[in-house]
C-alpha cells in the first residue's frame, strides 16, 4: 500500500508539462552545481593560468632582448673597427689619377683584409661603403654618392639623425627585384667615416643579417604572437616564417586589445627604443581542468548524486509512455495501425498520444481514397500521352499539303505551264507516302527523298532563285529518325527564308555523327529571323506543350520538335540561329544510345 501511494504521487508528474519538468532537471542537475562547482575551479584554474603565461612572457621578452643586443652589437663592433681603420679612411680619402693607381690602393687593400675579415661575422649581411671622391670605382664595397642614393630612405633617416651613429629601417625595392634568395627587408648601421676628416664626404653602411634576427624570434615557441616594431614599423616576429620579400607592416595591423605584454629594448648606437609586444588569445583554464584529476573525480562523484534522484523521479514520468509510443509507431511502419489505449496525462507527450490516435483514424480513412485517386490519376496520364502522340501525327500532313497545293497552284496560274505535271507526280507520291503514315519513325535515307521530291517542287516555283545540296554520312542512312522531321524544318526555310528574299538563295543539309552523338544540321541563305522573333520561337520551343499546338496558326516547327523530344525522351540537343538578311541554321543533336532505344 505504501509503495503504491509513493508511484500514485510520482504519477501527479505527468500532468507537468516537459519545460517544467526539464526545468527541474536544468535548476537541481545542471545550474546549481555547475554554478558552485565549476565557478571554483574556474577561477582557480584561470588565475594559475594567467600566472605561468605573464611568466613565458617575460622570459620571451628578455631572451629577445638579449639576442637583438648580441646581434647589434656584434655589427656595432664591426662598424667601430672600420671606422677607425686607417687604412681604409685613406684608401676612401685618396684621390687616384687613373684607374691603375686606383686597382693598386684597392688590391693592397683586399689583400689586407681590411673589410673582408669583417664578414666573419655572423650577424653582418653587407658591408658598404659610400663616397663622393668620383675617383673611385663603384665595386662590391665602395659605391659612388649618387643623387638616387641621396634620395633613398636609409639616405634620409642618416641625415635626419644628428647622432653619431643612425640605425635605418627600410624596404630596398632592388633587392626585391634583382634577388631572389635574399630579403627585402633591411635594418642597417650607418655612420660617418670621417677619421681623417671631412675632405670627402664618406658613409659607412653595416647591413645586419635580418634573417639571424627573424630565426632568433621564431625559435620563440609560444602560443601568443610575438612582434618587435619601431615607432612605425613591425620589424619581426614569430606570426610568419617567410616575410622577407615582403614590405614591413604597419603597427596599426596589431589589435589593441589582444596586448598581454610590453617591453622596450634601448640600442645603444643611436637614440632609438623598440618595442617588444607579446599578444595572446584569452586564457582557457578549461585545458586545465583534466590535469586537476583529484578535483574533477570530486566534482564528478558530487554532480552525479543529485542528478541520479532528480532524473529518476522524472524519467519515470516519461518512459513508460514515450515507449509505448515507440512501439505502436514501429506498427505503423509495418502498416499496421493501431489505437493506443493508456493513462495519456495532461503533458505534451499525452497530448502527442492522443494526436497519433488522430492521425492513425485518419490514415484509416483516407487510404482507401488515395490508392484509388493514384490509379486514376495514372489512367489520365497516358491517355494524355496516347492523345497527345495522335494530335501531333495528325496535324503534319494537313499542313505539309497545304503549303505545297498553294505553291504548285499559284505558279500553274501566273505561268500556265504543261511542266506542272511533273510537279504533280512528284506531289503525288508524296502525298501517298504522307497520308498512309504507317510507322511514325523511317530511316534517315527515306526522309531524304522526301526532302529532295520537296525540294523539286519549290525548285519548280522559285526557278534559278533556289538551289539545294545535301551531305549525309553513309554510315547515317540506316539510322531511324520520326517521319518527316528533317522536311518539316527544309519546308519551313522555304516558306519563310527563300520566299521573302529577291536574291539567289541554297538550302544545305548536312547529316554526320562522332562516337557518341548524330548530327543533323539544315541550313538556308534566306531571310533570316529578327533577333525578338528568334527569342520568342526559342522560348515556345523551351516550354513546349500540347496545347500550344491547338492554339498558335504555325505549327509546323513546333510539331516537329515536340515529335523529336518524345523521340529522344526529352534528351534531344536543339538550337537555331539566324542572322536578319543572311539566313538561318537549325542544329539537332540526339545521342546514340536514344537511338538504339
Amino acid at each position: 500500500m505504501k509503495k503504491l501511494g509513493i508511484l500514485k504521487k510520482i504519477d501527479i508528474l505527468n500532468n507537468y508539462s516537459i519545460k517544467t519538468k526539464l526545468l527541474i532537471i536544468y535548476a537541481f542537475c545542471v545550474l546549481i552545481p555547475m554554478i558552485v562547482t565549476n565557478s571554483i575551479v574556474y577561477l582557480t584554474i584561470r588565475n594559475n593560468e594567467v600566472k605561468e603565461q605573464k611568466v613565458n612572457m617575460e622570459h620571451a621578452i628578455d631572451r629577445v632582448k638579449y639576442n637583438l643586443g648580441s646581434v647589434l652589437d656584434d655589427c656595432v663592433l664591426v662598424s667601430n673597427h672600420l671606422h677607425s681603420d686607417i687604412t681604409l679612411n685613406d684608401f676612401v680619402n685618396e684621390r687616384y689619377d687613373n684607374l691603375l693607381s686606383y686597382y693598386d690602393k684597392y688590391n693592397f687593400l683586399l689583400r689586407n683584409n681590411v673589410i673582408n675579415y669583417y664578414y666573419n661575422s655572423q650577424h653582418v649581411y653587407q658591408v658598404t661603403i659610400y663616397t663622393d671622391n668620383d675617383t673611385i670605382s663603384n665595386s662590391n664595397n665602395f659605391i659612388k654618392l649618387t643623387p638616387e642614393i641621396r634620395k633613398s630612405d636609409w639616405y634620409k633617416q642618416f641625415q635626419c639623425n644628428k647622432d653619431n651613429m643612425t640605425i635605418s629601417v627600410y624596404y630596398d625595392k632592388d633587392i626585391k627585384e634583382y634577388s631572389t634568395n635574399n630579403t627585402a627587408r633591411t635594418i642597417s648601421i650607418t655612420r660617418k667615416l670621417d677619421k681623417l676628416g671631412d675632405k670627402h664626404e664618406n658613409i659607412l653602411k653595416i647591413d645586419v643579417d635580418y634573417n639571424v634576427i627573424l630565426k632568433n624570434i621564431l625559435n620563440e615557441k609560444m602560443e601568443g604572437n610575438l612582434y618587435v616594431c619601431n615607432k612605425n614599423f613591425i620589424l619581426f616576429s614569430n606570426k610568419t616564417p617567410q616575410v622577407g620579400s615582403k614590405e614591413f607592416d604597419t603597427i596599426e595591423s596589431i589589435e589593441e586589445k589582444d596586448v598581454k605584454l610590453n617591453g622596450s629594448f634601448k640600442l645603444k648606437v643611436a637614440n632609438e627604443e623598440w618595442n617588444i609586444i607579446v599578444t595572446s588569445n584569452e586564457v582557457n583554464p578549461l585545458l586545465k581542468i583534466v590535469e586537476k584529476k583529484e578535483i574533477l573525480f570530486g566534482l564528478i562523484i558530487f554532480n552525479l548524486l543529485l542528478p541520479t534522484i532528480i532524473i529518476t523521479l522524472v524519467s519515470h514520468s516519461i518512459r513508460h509512455r514515450v515507449t509505448l509510443l515507440g512501439v505502436y509507431l514501429g506498427k505503423v511502419e509495418n502498416e499496421e495501425f493501431s489505437i493506443i489505449e493508456c493513462s495519456e496525462g495532461k503533458d505534451e507527450i499525452g497530448k502527442l498520444v492522443r494526436s497519433y490516435n488522430l492521425m492513425v483514424l485518419k490514415i484509416k480513412d483516407l487510404i482507401e481514397v488515395v490508392f484509388k485517386r493514384d490509379a486514376e490519376k495514372q489512367r489520365l496520364e497516358l491517355a494524355k500521352k496516347q492523345a497527345e502522340l495522335k494530335a501531333l501525327q495528325s496535324q503534319v500532313n494537313p499542313h505539309f499539303l497545304f503549303n505545297t497545293l498553294e505553291s504548285i497552284r499559284m505558279r500553274s496560274l501566273i505561268k500556265e505551264e504543261i511542266e506542272t505535271a511533273e510537279i504533280i507526280e512528284k506531289l503525288s507520291i508524296l502525298l501517298r507516302k504522307t497520308i498512309n503514315w504507317g510507322e511514325d519513325y523511317i530511316t534517315i535515307e527515306d526522309e531524304m527523298i522526301f526532302v529532295e521530291n520537296y525540294l523539286q517542287i519549290q525548285k519548280y516555283r522559285f526557278g534559278d532563285k533556289l538551289s539545294f545540296n545535301f551531305y549525309i554520312m553513309e554510315e547515317c542512312k540506316i539510322l531511324k529518325i520520326p517521319k518527316l522531321s528533317i522536311l518539316s524544318f527544309v519546308e519551313n526555310a522555304c516558306v519563310h527564308g527563300i520566299e521573302e528574299v529577291s536574291h539567289n538563295a541554297s538550302v544545305g543539309i548536312a547529316v554526320y555523327k562522332d562516337d557518341t552523338d548524330l548530327f543533323i544540321e539544315i541550313s538556308d541563305t534566306g531571310n533570316g529571323i529578327p533577333k525578338n522573333e528568334l527569342k520568342l520561337i526559342k522560348d515556345r520551343l523551351s516550354n513546349a506543350k500540347i496545347e500550344m499546338l491547338s492554339e498558335s496558326k504555325s505549327t509546323g516547327v513546333l510539331n516537329t520538335y515536340m515529335r523529336l523530344q518524345m523521340y529522344c525522351n526529352n534528351n534531344m540537343k536543339f538550337e537555331m540561329d539566324s542572322i536578319l538578311k543572311e539566313g538561318t541554321v537549325v542544329t539537332i543533336q540526339i545521342n546514340h544510345d536514344e537511338l538504339r532505344k
